[in-house]
């Protein structure tokens, strides 16, 4: 009997608390509308459209970061009941890798701290995002929102920081280099940790290439610079702090180095 009740007051406990971040969901989403957000962003001079960003990222970015994007309709409960129940964390190390609609979400109405109840808010707010917009809407709105190191904010000033390029010129290395920079992109800053984003950039295909999502040929392309310096391909055009050394050397296809 005594199990009974603890049973019913924890299925009690347990409704009220996601009934809460369901309200809290609606509050967000209803004082500030998606699609509202979204042509706010729109009107701002460095909003980069859908048909101005190259192949390379559209088909990398989603490759690392949500290779069921296009095919999956909603949202991906497994993914958020398995990484809020883990509280983020396995063997150690922080879990990254949530769907595109979820970083969106997250960076449109949520702090980042990491609890079951932000993420069940979370969830509720994925819903609203799908219903509302088209897929290509959401991983444009994500590209152009989303934080690149260095405070930059937007694919449009990440590729002019980085590459001095625009989103229509990146090829399959700088998509790469981006696709993996958004996990951890202070704590593996190319600019001045050269080393670390090299390894988690070698993590991240590793897992893709495990997954069948590149093949072997590009696993060894995209990792095979030195660790003891920023990728060429990767990093040509730096703009470095003075405890920073510059590297000078020319790159046939990406020009000179700053």
């Amino acid at each position: 009997m005594g199990l009974l009740i603890i049973f019913i007051c924890f299925v009690l406990f347990l409704t009220v608390y996601v009934f809460a971040a369901f309200l809290k969901a609606q509050y967000l989403t209803g004082k500030r509308p998606v699609e509202v957000l979204l042509n706010e962003r729109k009107s701002s001079p460095d909003y980069c459209s859908w048909e101005k960003i190259s192949e390379e990222v559209k088909k990398y970015f989603i490759l690392i970061e949500d290779p069921g994007f296009y095919k999956r309709r909603g949202v991906n409960l497994n993914i958020i009941i398995r990484r809020g129940l883990s509280c983020f964390v396995e063997k150690g190390r922080v879990i990254h890798g949530s769907t595109v609609s979820q970083q969106l979400a997250k960076n449109l109405y949520l702090h980042f701290e990491r609890t079951i109840f932000r993420k069940i808010t979370e969830f509720f707010i994925c819903l609203k995002i799908e219903r509302c917009l088209t897929k290509e809407e959401i991983f444009t709105f994500y590209l152009n929102i989303i934080y690149y190191g260095n405070n930059i904010y937007g694919i449009s000033e990440a590729c002019e920081y980085y590459f001095l390029k625009t989103p229509a010129e990146l090829t399959a290395n700088q998509a790469v280099f981006f696709a993996c920079l958004i996990a951890a992109p202070n704590a593996a800053d190319p600019v001045h940790y050269p080393e670390k984003f090299f390894s988690l950039k070698k993590r991240k295909l590793e897992k893709c290439f495990r997954e069948g999502l590149i093949s072997e040929k590009e696993l060894e392309y995209f990792c095979s610079f030195p660790e003891n310096r920023p990728d060429p391909e990767f990093a040509p055009a730096f703009r470095r702090t003075e405890t920073v050394p510059a590297i000078h050397m020319v790159n046939e296809s990406f020009g000179s180095f700053y």
